[in-house]
């Protein structure tokens, strides 16, 4: 749902709306604190002790954010702790080369304007 959202309008030049903004960062918010209070609980891993698939697909949607300034581990001791764990087990060099494409995404070229022209129609379709 965020990047319904978040990315389609940047995607079409658009500035994201202030309370679109509010309302997305709120429910990642609410969102992080379930993570934290009915996956994690008291665990070092999401599904128990062991890192699993599901560590890495949380993960790796965490890291969607994080590309994008949002601080999510800043406040969150525990989610700080679990993603530290989390790259232990994959490896450092292997957790950052996995997450290298999304981290970089303000590095890409900016979408080819006859394009984003072309696809503009399918993507308001889409905020409806």
């Amino acid at each position: 749902m965020w990047q319904k959202q978040m990315m389609f309008p940047v995607f079409l030049g658009e500035q994201v709306p202030p309370e679109t903004l509010a309302s997305t960062l709120a429910e990642l918010d609410r969102c992080l604190q379930l993570l934290e209070d009915k996956f994690l609980k008291d665990q070092d891993f999401v599904a128990g002790p062991h890192i699993s698939v599901a560590d890495l697909v949380a993960i790796t949607e965490l890291m969607h954010p994080v590309s994008a300034g949002c601080q999510v581990f800043r406040s969150r001791p525990k989610l700080a702790a679990w993603r530290q764990r989390v790259e232990a087990e994959v490896g450092k060099d292997l957790f950052q080369e996995a997450h290298a494409a999304v981290m970089k995404v303000e590095d890409l070229p900016p979408a080819d304007p006859a394009i984003k022209e072309k696809l503009k129609p399918s993507v308001q379709c889409l905020l409806q």
